[in-house]
């Protein structure tokens, strides 16, 4: 694997750890930003079929190579492009996840760089993920608590997603990572759970 490539840490981990949760799933899964592969594998281990995608040519090789080895190869389309902005629009995928850059800050790596508030290049990846999901779809995604992520599912919720926070992890100090899942079924209203640093959660309103 070469030095550019994302390799899978607490974040990755703690999505992979949360779609097995989540799984099995019928139908086509995808990953954008495919990275190592681990998230892509998980996926092939629970769904009928999965997409992956990563701007990174290395990324790519890395995770066909990962699902090769593993032999899971034979259900996995490993794709380099922006997002999934190659693949056709429409009622596509049943589940899309991502570990997307989620840092405040802009014009470094883009394995981390997640714009001035961390939630651009997320959102990015949400919204082309949207046009590519079923009626009854959903998305899984990580954020930071370093990020406004609030905004985040606010713009979410906005686009007719119900959203949560499925579960929180602490990393240092200061920093939650943040399992958000985006549900096409949407009520009017929708509420995601604030991560409380003793380990509790609490219901925060959602606006649309």
């Amino acid at each position: 694997m070469t030095a550019n490539v994302y390799r899978a840490g607490e974040d990755t981990l703690l999505l992979a750890e949360t779609l097995e949760r989540l799984g099995p799933f019928r139908g086509l899964a995808g990953e954008i930003g495919c990275g190592s592969g681990l998230v892509t594998e998980v996926l092939a281990s629970l769904a009928e079929e999965v997409v992956a995608s990563d701007v990174m040519i290395e990324a790519v090789r890395a995770t066909w190579f990962r699902v090769k080895r593993k032999k899971l190869d034979w259900k996995v389309h490993a794709v380099c492009c922006d997002r999934f902005e190659a693949l056709r629009e429409g009622e596509v995928f049943g589940l899309i996840a991502f570990n997307p850059p989620y840092l405040p800050v802009e014009g470094e790596d883009v394995t981390y760089s997640g714009g001035p508030t961390g939630v651009e290049v997320p959102l990015s990846f949400a919204e082309s993920a949207a046009r590519r999901l079923s009626e009854r779809g959903f998305i899984v995604l990580l954020l930071s608590s370093l990020s406004d992520w609030r905004r985040a599912l606010e713009a979410l919720a906005g686009a007719g997603f119900r959203v949560s926070v499925l579960c929180s992890r602490g990393v240092g100090l200061f920093e939650e990572l943040l399992v958000i899942l985006a549900s096409r079924s949407a009520p009017s209203s929708a509420r995601a759970r604030d991560p409380d640093p003793d380990g509790e959660t609490v219901e925060v309103p959602v606006s649309h």
